[in-house]
């Protein structure tokens, strides 16, 4: 691929930096649409005449298509070209935008949000090369600094700006804002990238393993979303679902075990730091994305946060997050990356705890509150990806790093479509199994019932509304503790995770890197990182 760059030498003229605006842009955005539209799902799923339990889908198929489209990205550049590739994707991100937009429909509006996936997902790796082929080899691992401040976007400013533009200009607001912003990428990248860039065939493709992972990824995602909804093991169309998705990712397994050039390079399994390792972040990543994904819908819905306000709460993780991570980078080539990863899980347990003992049915004093516990969680977010990635990159040769770098960050982003659907269903059957403990306690042969419907009545409540009153106190009380329970369960097994790392081998960091395998590392620590 010929760049405006010449080998060696960091042009300044206005078309470098008009590259640069459109590969940044286009990194941006997915980015953007990954994070943003956590703050308003419950705006879309009201205007879309669909229930609550609904706004996981909009979040789920978006993660999974993106993930599934990460491993596609390396083969489609070297058979189509790199250029022609970030634009087919940014124009995908833009239909799909464009989809989501306007449709009034709900399977419509799904199906909208799998394209700006898929779309994503190849838009990411392929921009971050080509952003990087622009710099001289100098320049790089400034280059690389720069392109990293916004792998964390989705999870500190995206649900701010996403509520904000929300309340301004509607929850649609977010896809009319992607549209121009995703063509004027795929516009510069088409006039600036050399449209005579050399292709080469590759190896051949995995189309096998590509539609045996598509149907597995789909069906159980499907169970994922819709269990809860329909009563798991009860349900003859969960079952099937099941059924299906087990058997053919049972077949995708075996499938690229014996292929010769796999979509996944799944025999790095065997070894034990990378099945640990990829296991221990995607897990992590499962338990903290999931819990910011319910923690955002319950202060919209039982303490009355607008969009904009609960996508507030998640700015103090911008604080330390950055930094941390900066800082990382350097310690674990100096520290067993073993004692970094416990010390930062146990620090994320600790967050955990935190958080579930806050009286939250105090619900002015939520906001607050959370304050600290938040910036916490951002030095904790700061440290999470380094260790594990050093951990299951190390002992690889430079190709296999590749390799592993791609199905770690595979398996985490999948982790993120997981971790939101799962989180909610233990909260919502905690919260039921709290709530019919607490109707139990609901008599007015109890003396503080009794009490609580005398001052009631007292101020001029009817007795039925008196009732209600107390039920509705009772629900929401249910679904505080459902909460809370569900912050213990992720603290527990942050708690486990941390005891599993020692499981793991030392990796080797006495010889320090150079600055080409620092840069190469940086690279793959992104392409983990990254939404």
């Amino acid at each position: 691929m010929r760049l405006v760059a010449v080998a060696g030498e960091t042009p300044r003229d206005s078309r470098f930096y008009a590259l640069n605006l459109a590969l940044m842009l286009g990194h941006l955005l997915v980015l953007f649409n990954s994070g943003a539209f956590a703050a308003v799902t419950l705006h879309a799923t009201g205007a879309l005449a669909v229930s609550p339990s609904y706004g996981t889908w909009t979040q789920t198929y978006y993660f999974v298509s993106l993930g599934l489209a990460l491993p596609l990205a390396g083969r489609f550049a070297q058979r189509f070209g790199a250029g022609r590739v970030f634009v087919a994707a940014m124009l995908a991100m833009a239909l799909g935008s464009a989809a989501c937009a306007v449709t009034g429909d709900f399977a419509l509006f799904i199906a909208g949000r799998v394209l700006q996936g898929l779309g994503g997902g190849v838009a990411l790796p392929v921009a971050q090369n080509l952003f990087l082929a622009g710099y001289g080899e100098a320049q790089r691992p400034r280059a690389m600094a720069l392109w990293s401040v916004a792998s964390l976007s989705p999870f500190t400013v995206g649900p701010l700006l996403g509520g904000w533009m929300a309340e301004v200009w509607g929850w649609r607001g977010l896809f009319q804002f992607n549209l121009p912003l995703a063509l004027l990428s795929a516009g510069l990248a088409w006039a600036l990238l050399d449209a005579q860039e050399t292709r080469r065939s590759g190896a051949p493709f995995d189309w096998i393993g590509l539609a045996l992972l598509a149907v597995a990824l789909a069906c159980l995602q499907t169970v994922l979303n819709r269990g809860q909804d329909e009563d798991w093991y009860n349900s003859p169309l969960i079952l099937a679902l099941a059924a299906v998705g087990l058997l053919a990712l049972l077949g995708f397994v075996l499938w690229e075990l014996g292929e010769r050039h796999p979509l996944l390079n799944l025999r790095l399994s065997a070894k034990r730091n990378v099945a640990a390792g990829v296991a221990g972040l995607s897990l992590s990543f499962l338990m903290m994305y999931g819990l910011l994904s319910v923690l955002l819908g319950r202060l919209q819905s039982l303490a009355g946060y607008s969009s904009f306000l609960a996508g507030a709460t998640l700015v103090p993780l911008l604080f330390f997050a950055k930094p941390v991570g900066a800082l990382l980078q350097h310690w674990v080539q100096r520290y067993d990356p073993r004692v970094l990863a416990c010390l930062n899980l146990s620090a994320f347990a600790v967050y955990c705890f935190w958080t579930a003992s806050y009286d939250f049915f105090g619900r002015l004093g939520w906001f607050g509150d959370m304050l600290w516990s938040q910036v916490f969680e951002g030095v904790c977010l700061g440290a999470l990806f380094a260790p594990l990635t050093a951990l299951f990159l190390a002992g690889l040769p430079a190709r296999r790093q590749g390799q592993a770098a791609e199905l770690g960050g595979m398996l985490r982003v999948l982790g993120g479509g997981v971790g939101s659907p799962l989180l909610t269903a233990v909260w919502e059957r905690r919260s039921a199994f709290h709530q019919s403990r607490l109707a139990d306690g609901l008599s007015l042969y109890e003396p503080w019932a009794r009490e609580g419907m005398a001052k009631l009545h007292a101020a001029g409540v009817p007795l039925q509304a008196a009732q209600a009153k107390l039920a509705g106190l009772a629900h929401q009380h249910a679904a505080i503790l459902g909460l809370d329970d569900v912050f213990y369960l992720c603290g527990w097994l942050f708690l486990l995770l941390a005891a599993v790392v020692w499981l793991l081998g030392r990796a080797r960091t006495a010889r320090p890197l150079t600055p080409k395998q620092a840069l190469r590392r940086a690279a793959l620590q992104d392409l983990v990182e990254e939404p």
